[in-house]
């Protein structure tokens, strides 16, 4: 069976079919949750009349993504901008709510989704923009509070967050996107032996077929050359092959 040139029988092919399947899906439930967070992001905006920054900031980054994966189809973009995404749309919820704290763990949330890619480097852009989001932010919160700046910055429901908290905050925050980076890291080896498993088996049944063919062969007397053996575990092709010569010898 030939794909675009690979031979979908080797390890290589199989693990691509493999790769390919988990984008689409990856892709499919990906899309289904920017779009709910995008609808979210309209309920939330019910609170505190946000709502031109939920259809503004939420509508052009539902079009970012979908825009990359329509210009670099059959590259993996979107899943890099999707992670990106995913880290404005927090940063969008914790000003929506004025800083509530609890708007920080959807940056947990779509690490764990992200997951669905075995890919570790897509955990990278969230990682990113969640640190620049509560730097700057978290340093616009304290200057507007140490300048008694009428100005507000939503980034926390304290006055401003200090720096031992920040470092705790954003390091356990990393620790976390870190892990998940570990678990997309073992999914793929997981994906990978698989492919190879299911070559190996090919293998085995191609060998098999080819074994019984040339028994039935040599029960119905049919004059036939040596078995050409492909593997130096093939003992039943082995076996045939004495059973052959001592045949050819009577």
């Amino acid at each position: 069976m030939q794909e675009q040139g690979i031979d979908l029988r080797t390890e290589e092919g199989i693990y691509n079919r493999f790769v390919q399947e988990i984008r689409d899906r990856g892709d499919v439930l990906i899309e289904r949750l920017l779009v709910g967070y995008f609808v979210f992001g309209l309920f939330l905006s019910m609170f505190y009349d946000t709502w031109f920054l939920g259809l503004s900031v939420g509508g052009l980054l539902l079009v970012l993504y979908f825009l990359a994966k329509k210009m670099f189809p059959n590259t993996s973009l979107n899943q890099y901008v999707a992670s990106g995404v995913f880290g404005v749309f927090m940063g969008q919820y914790i000003y929506q709510m004025h800083g509530l704290f609890e708007m920080h763990f959807f940056a947990f949330i779509s690490a764990t989704i992200l997951i669905t890619y075995q890919n570790w480097k897509i955990q990278i852009p969230l990682a990113i923009v969640i640190v620049l989001h509560h730097a700057v932010f978290g340093y616009l919160q304290y200057l507007s509070f140490s300048t008694g700046s009428e100005s507000s910055v939503y980034f926390t429901q304290l006055d401003y967050m200090d720096m031992q908290t920040f470092m705790f905050h954003c390091g356990l925050a990393v620790l976390i996107l870190l892990i998940c980076a570990k678990w997309a890291m073992d999914l793929q080896k997981r994906t990978l032996n698989t492919s190879r498993n299911m070559v190996e088996i090919e293998r085995m049944s191609d060998v098999m077929t080819r074994n019984l063919e040339f028994a039935s062969m040599l029960a119905s007397g049919e004059e036939v050359e040596k078995l050409e053996l492909h593997a130096q575990d093939d003992y039943m092709g082995m076996t045939l092959n004495q059973i052959h010569t001592r045949l050819s010898e009577k």
